[in-house]
């Protein structure tokens, strides 16, 4: 069996390896105009700049009356360019945007610029909406929930389990197969929903299904449709090595559409990442697949139960092992911390995930070394503890797909880490002459830092720096500022207070002696 299993290992790895290639969960390093800046006139185009291609979903533009117009942008390797209609009067615009990163998970942000002045807020369209995301992680659920209970006990059932079984443990697989098909169907919809920005009530239109179909996560689920599928077939085969193969089938295609979208697809380096993630989900399946048709075998007392059970407690520790290796490799990929455990959204739920894993390899443990060699040897109160203990397992199985399923809605550690990079980017200022360079950055407690230095790449040695920063076109006049000296080629400016956000001109002098000074400009964006 381990050895069989090895084999089944190798195969899925082998087909994790042969996709596509790296990339990370999207962000939005940059737009022009500059979020919130100001403009004399109408621009011709707004152009968003991304850490990686996109795919535009949905795009509409909010004038200052609350108009709103859809429009289609074009695509220039990270960025995408909006060509805006004719000038629709003085006032703040809103751009409301919406993409597929290419782990499939659909993101959205509005731009906003104001032409002339600054007018009141327009009224954007928002997110995903509670009454969504709820049926949207209900099939997530559903889907899990066919994948790993339908799959993996149909593998269990023709692989794994010993002899002839019950009619019921095939009937109850089959629900679960059915119910993860019906789940599969309904998430094209929700895919397509979440996609274009739009509600429950837009369900039975065209364009969501079309959208869903083709869609990163899409080809995950089309990927998923065929291992229910096969599943299904294997319960109905009589010959047992027929059915035992396409079972197997089943279960590394599922693990081939686990690396087809999602946060632990697109984690550098993927050639780790994606057989990492593969394994991880073939494992899981596996062990978890195998909870309910055992549990029937006991509960019903069937001939094979402590047979069966002995045969799978076999398993456990290859699969624990396997398991552990293979998700503490996706953790590390995602920048998982002690810290990002506790402060993120995303740790919270895999720190519960992990304290109900626990829970399971103990009882594991406990029926390993205690209750299974006592059922095999036929004993009937074992068999009783057993059957309870294993309805506990099925149940805690249940909440870990609960949470897994909530891990579409939180950004791992890694994707925040590349925002707040984003962040201090969009902060940033470098200014290149052939005689020295500047780099200017925004600090949180309402100042700038400084870095001087010389053509030659050394800290620029200075006598006195003064700053000037203004913003013209929302009527500010230059704010004058004497620097303070940290250290050679190392300065500061504190106490700085912005009254609107955007793009300002910043202007350094920087008097290097008394003959002689570095004249220094360029725009910085201020949130």
């Amino acid at each position: 069996m381990l050895r069989f299993l090895a084999r089944l290992a190798l195969v899925v790895v082998g087909c994790a390896m042969l996709i596509g290639q790296c990339l990370a969960h999207a962000t939005l390093i940059d737009s022009e105009p500059a979020e919130g800046s100001i403009v004399t006139t109408a621009p011709g185009i707004v152009r968003l700049s991304f850490n990686e291609p996109v795919t535009p979903l949905a795009f509409k533009l909010f004038d200052p009356r609350g108009e709103s117009i859809d429009i289609t942008p074009t695509t220039q390797d990270n960025d995408l360019v909006i060509e805006l209609p004719a000038a629709r009067g003085e006032g703040t615009y809103a751009l409301s945007w919406r993409v597929a990163s290419a782990d499939g998970h659909p993101i959205g942000g509005t731009a906003t610029f104001s032409v002339g002045h600054a007018s009141r807020r327009v009224v954007t369209e928002g997110g995903v909406s509670h009454a969504l995301a709820v049926v949207i992680w209900l099939a997530r659920i559903g889907v899990y929930i066919g994948w790993i209970g339908g799959v993996g006990g149909a593998f269990f059932l023709t692989v794994i389990a010993a002899g002839r079984r019950p009619v019921v443990a095939d009937r109850a697989i089959a629900a679960l197969l059915g119910l993860g098909a019906i789940a599969t169907i309904i998430s094209f919809g929700l895919q397509g929903l979440d996609e274009l920005g739009k509600g429950l009530a837009d369900l039975g239109g065209v364009a969501p299904w079309k959208a869903g179909l083709q869609s990163r996560y899409g080809e995950t689920l089309g990927l998923g449709s065929m291992a229910l599928a096969l599943a299904a077939i294997a319960l109905r085969l009589s010959v047992r090595p027929v059915a035992a193969m396409i079972a197997s089938a089943s279960l590394a295609v599922i693990a081939f559409a686990l690396t087809l979208s999602g946060h632990a697809s697109t984690a550098a380096p993927v050639w780790v990442a994606r057989p990492a993630l593969a394994l991880h989900g073939a494992m899981a399946t596996v062990w978890g697949g195998s909870l309910l048709p055992l549990l029937i075998l006991v509960a019903t007392r069937h001939e094979t139960a402590g047979r069966t059970a002995l045969r799978l407690s076999g398993l456990l520790l290859p699969t624990v092992l396997g398991l552990a290796l293979t998700g503490l490799t996706l953790a590390y990929l995602q920048q998982v911390t002690a810290t990002s455990l506790i402060e993120t959204d995303y740790g919270r739920l895999l720190a519960g995930k992990m304290v109900l894993v626990l829970c399971m390899l103990a009882i594991g443990a406990l029926n390993r070394r205690i209750l299974v060699p006592r059922v095999a040897t036929g004993a009937v109160a074992p068999l009783r503890r057993l059957r309870q203990v294993l309805a506990v397992d099925v149940c805690l199985l249940l909440a870990v797909i609960s949470i897994v399923a909530g891990w579409r809605f939180t950004p791992p550690p890694r994707s925040i880490a590349d925002a707040e990079a984003a962040l201090r980017h969009r902060q940033m200022l470098h200014i290149h002459t052939t005689k020295g360079m500047a780099m200017i950055q925004f600090v949180d407690q309402g100042g700038l830092d400084i870095r001087l230095s010389a053509a030659n790449g050394r800290p620029l040695i200075a006598k006195e720096v003064r700053v000037s920063l203004a913003n013209p076109t929302a009527g500010i006049e230059p704010l004058q500022r004497q620097a303070t000296r940290v250290e050679d080629g190392h300065w500061s400016v504190d106490g700085l207070i912005f009254p609107v956000g955007g793009a300002w001109t910043v202007r350094l002098n920087v008097l290097i002696s008394d003959f002689e000074s570095l004249p220094l400009e360029g725009m910085l964006t201020v949130p």
